[in-house]
C-alpha cells in the first residue's frame, strides 16, 4: 500500500488485535465516518489474502466507490483519517496495560466534576492498592506522585486544611521516583557492558548519592521498597569488588519473594543473576553452576518461563548447558519439551536442533548428535562455538582424529576472526583446543604428557568442558 506509515500499523497488529480494531472502527462514539467502516472490511479481508502491502490507492477507490470517478484527495484523507483511528485504538490498547494510569485519569475527572462521593472511594481503595504493592518500580512511584498530586490539589481547594502531611508524601513519592528510574537506567546501561565482573563505573549524576541514601537507610529500603533493593543489589554486583556477597543476597531475595514479583520485574531480577553466574563459571567457579541451576528450576516452578510469550533463543540454549553439565538431563529433556515451541521462528530450527543435538551426545548418541549438528546454521559466534565444542568431544569419543585434527585448526582461524567480540570467552576457547590437541598427544604418542596437561587445565580453572577434558586424562592413567 502507498501510505507505507499504515500498512506498516496494520501488518502489526495481531489477529485478534486486528478483530477488536474492527470493533473500534465501527463505534459511533470513535468513528462517524461508514468509508472508514467499508476500509477497515476491506482492509481485513485482503490482510487474510496477504496482499495488504500491493494494495493501491486506486484499487481501495474501486472497492469502495465502485465505477465513480478516480478522486486522489478523498482517498489520501481517508487513509489519513483512517491512520488516525489506528493510533487512537492503539493508544487505548496501551491504556488497557496501564491500570493504574486509568485510575488516575478517571479521579482526576471525578475531582475536576465535584463528584465527591465517587473521588473518595476512589481514592480509598486507590490509596489501599498502593500500600499492598510489592512492585514499586518506577512507574508505581510515577503512578503514586499523580495520585498524590491529584489528592494535594482536591484537598487545596479548601484553605482551611492542613496539607503538611500531603505535600511531605508528596515530596518522598518523588524522591523515589527519582531514585527507581536512575537505577533502573544505570543497570540497563551496564548490562550492555557487562562482560567483566566489578570495577565497572558508571557515570550517571546523582548515582553516588542514591548508594549513599540507601546504605544508610538499608532496612528501611528492603522493608519497604524492593523493586529499588533489588536494583540497588544489581548495580553493587555489577560495580562493586565484593560482588558475590551481593549475587548472593539479591539469589536470596528474589527466591524468597518469588511469588510477590510480576513478570516484568522477575525479567529485570532473572538476567542479571543469570548473566552473573555465567560470567563466575566462565572464571572458573564452578560452585555457581548450581546456583545458576537453583534460579532455573525455581524460576521454572513459579511459572515464569510458560508465562513468556517468546523464548530468548539464547537464555534456551543455556538452561539446556547447565542442565546437562549437572546432569540433570530427565530435568533438561521436561524443559525441552515443555518450552521449544516458545522461541522465536526464525531462530527456532537451529535452537532446538542444536539443543537436541547436546542431549543426544549426553547420552552417547553420538551419530544422533552429529546428524543435528550438521542442521545447526552459525547465525552466530556462540551458536558456532557450541557446535563444535560438541563435535570435537564426540571425534575424540569415536577416535575420528584426523576428522578431529581439522576441526581444530578450522575452529582456530574461527577464534583468531572474533577474538575482540568474544572477550573473556576467546582465551577460555582457546585453552579448551590446546588441551584437546595435548590430550591428542597423550592418547597417541606419549601418555606421561598426560601430567602435563592435568596441570595446565588446574593451572586456570576456566577451560570449556573442563570436566570432559579431566574424564579423558583420567582414563588415560
Amino acid at each position: 500500500m502507498q501510505n507505507l506509515k499504515l500498512t506498516e500499523l496494520l501488518l502489526h497488529l495481531s489477529a485478534t488485535e486486528f478483530k477488536r480494531l474492527g470493533d473500534f472502527v465501527r463505534s459511533p462514539f470513535h468513528n462517524k465516518n461508514t468509508s472508514a467502516v467499508l476500509l477497515y472490511d476491506l482492509f481485513f479481508r485482503v490482510s487474510n489474502e496477504k496482499t495488504l502491502p500491493g494494495l493501491k490507492r486506486e484499487d481501495i477507490h474501486r472497492e469502495l466507490f465502485g465505477s465513480k470517478k478516480y478522486n486522489d484527495p478523498k482517498i489520501r484523507s481517508l487513509l489519513s483519517e483512517f491512520k488516525k483511528l489506528v493510533e487512537k485504538f492503539l493508544t487505548l490498547i496501551e491504556l488497557e496495560n496501564q491500570p493504574g494510569h486509568l485510575r488516575n485519569y478517571l479521579i482526576k475527572g471525578f475531582c475536576e466534576r465535584n463528584m465527591l462521593k465517587n473521588f473518595n472511594s476512589a481514592a480509598i481503595e486507590i490509596s489501599n492498592d498502593l500500600k499492598s504493592e510489592f512492585n514499586k518500580n518506577s512507574d508505581y512511584y510515577f503512578n503514586r506522585l499523580s495520585f498524590e498530586h491529584i489528592l494535594a490539589e482536591q484537598k487545596g481547594t479548601n484553605i482551611e486544611v492542613n496539607l503538611d502531611a500531603q505535600y511531605f508524601s508528596l515530596s518522598d513519592s518523588i524522591d523515589y521516583f527519582f531514585f527507581a528510574t536512575k537505577l533502573e537506567l544505570a543497570n540497563s546501561l551496564l548490562s550492555r557492558k557487562y562482560h567483566v565482573l566489578g570495577n565497572l563505573k558508571v557515570n550517571i549524576k546523582f548515582i553516588e548519592e542514591i548508594i549513599f541514601f540507601i546504605k544508610e537507610n538499608i532496612s528501611d529500603i528492603k522493608r519497604d521498597n524492593p523493586i529499588i533493593y533489588s536494583e540497588y543489589l544489581i548495580l553493587m554486583m555489577m560495580t562493586s569488588e565484593g560482588s558475590d556477597i551481593y549475587f548472593h543476597e539479591l539469589q536470596v531475595f528474589v527466591l524468597k519473594n518469588i511469588r510477590k514479583y510480576d513478570i516484568y520485574e522477575l525479567e529485570q531480577v532473572y538476567y542479571p543473576l543469570i548473566n552473573y553466574g555465567f560470567n563466575k563459571v566462565a572464571l572458573g567457579e564452578h560452585e555457581y553452576l548450581f546456583s545458576i541451576f537453583k534460579i532455573y528450576k525455581t524460576f521454572e516452578r513459579k511459572g515464569f518461563y510458560s508465562e513468556k510469550k517468546v523464548f530468548q533463543d539464547i537464555d534456551f540454549i543455556s538452561i539446556i548447558i547447565i542442565g546437562l553439565r549437572l546432569k540433570k538431563t530427565a530435568w533438561v529433556e521436561m524443559f525441552y519439551d515443555s518450552y521449544k515451541e516458545k522461541l522465536k521462528e526464525e531462530f527456532k530450527e537451529d535452537t532446538t536442533n542444536l539443543a537436541k543435538a547436546m542431549i543426544s551426545y549426553n547420552k552417547k548418541h553420538f551419530d544422533t548428535a552429529i546428524g543435528l549438528l550438521n542442521k545447526v546454521n552459525y547465525s552466530n559466534s556462540y551458536y558456532y562455538l557450541k557446535s563444535k565444542e560438541t563435535l570435537i568431544q564426540i571425534y575424540y569419543e569415536q577416535e575420528q582424529y584426523e576428522t578431529l585434527q581439522s576441526l581444530i585448526d578450522a575452529t582456530k582461524h574461527y577464534l583468531k576472526r572474533r577474538q575482540g567480540v568474544l572477550s573473556i570467552h576467546y582465551e577460555r576457547y582457546l585453552k579448551f583446543l590446546k588441551c584437546v590437541n595435548a590430550l591428542l598427544k597423550a592418547r597417541l604418542k606419549d601418555k606421561s604428557e598426560a601430567g602435563i596437561l592435568l596441570k595446565e587445565i588446574n593451572a586456570g580453572n576456566n577451560s570449556i568442558a573442563r570436566e570432559w577434558l579431566l574424564e579423558k586424562i583420567k582414563e588415560l592413567s
